[in-house]
């Protein structure tokens, strides 16, 4: 569950574009900073997992050229390692052709409820609370593209043991903000908060090294938990909530 979190602003920050059809295709070659800057990306990873030795350093997928248009989303991806990738959020987009685009589910209890994760400390956000998901990666390309929706079922699966084909597929809702683009799915659980807490919760507790901590249950826009989350998630809690 990786992904850009700038936070605050206004709510010209919080704006959700409809994302009816997705065609992400592949490249199989690295961005241009991941050579160009590679002494300072492995000088500032070294430092990140002296901190944090949790943190590994795998295979990722960053997004040249995203754009959306009359509902159509259509990017690049190209692969790059966790280092570069972490250096790129923390380096704020160094390449204007570049986001981190991710998928995001949107967890709604028969309630009406949006259930959120809490990041664990073996994390490069420790403690954030933010929606279920994460950072495509080689896994997620089918046939020469990226599957962003299956991503988001995979991801989902892995962090909370929820089933996307047992919820009802709603909406793709995409939040822009440079350098990063968030995919949503809104998934609508029959399920009751209660219900979905106890099997994820449970999940959990079955994991050897699960990415979350926790769960939050946000039933309104203004709760805690809420506020302190990246804008993408405040946007989709503000989308789906009440005041």
């Amino acid at each position: 569950m990786r992904g850009g979190d700038t936070m605050d602003g206004g709510d010209d920050d919080l704006a959700l574009h409809p994302v009816r059809s997705i065609a992400i295709g592949y490249r199989d070659t690295a961005p241009e900073f991941a050579t160009t800057r590679r002494a300072e990306i492995e000088a500032r990873w070294t430092a990140e997992v002296a901190a944090n030795p949790a943190l590994f350093n795998g295979s990722v997928l960053l997004f040249e050229d995203v754009a959306l248009s009359d509902g159509t989303l259509t990017a690049t991806g190209v692969p790059i390692d966790y280092a570069g990738f972490s250096a790129f959020k923390a380096w704020g987009g160094p390449e204007p052709r570049l986001m981190n685009l991710f998928g995001a589910a949107a967890i709604v209890s028969a309630e009406g409820h949006l259930l959120l994760g809490r990041m664990a400390q073996s994390t490069d956000d420790p403690g954030m609370v933010k929606l279920a998901g994460g950072t495509p990666d080689r896994a997620d390309i089918v046939d020469g593209r990226v599957d962003i929706v299956a991503s988001i079922a995979r991801e989902l699966a892995e962090e909370t043991g929820l089933c996307a084909e047992d919820a009802s597929a709603g909406e793709l809702l995409a939040h822009i903000d440079f350098p990063s683009c968030a995919i949503m799915q809104v998934l609508r659980f029959p399920a009751s908060t209660a219900d979905l807490m106890a099997g994820m919760s449970a999940h959990l507790a079955a994991s050897e090294d699960p990415e979350l901590s926790g769960i939050a249950v946000a039933r309104t826009r203004s709760d805690g938990g809420v506020l302190g989350s990246p804008r993408y998630t405040r946007a989709i809690a503000r989308h789906l909530l009440p005041a």
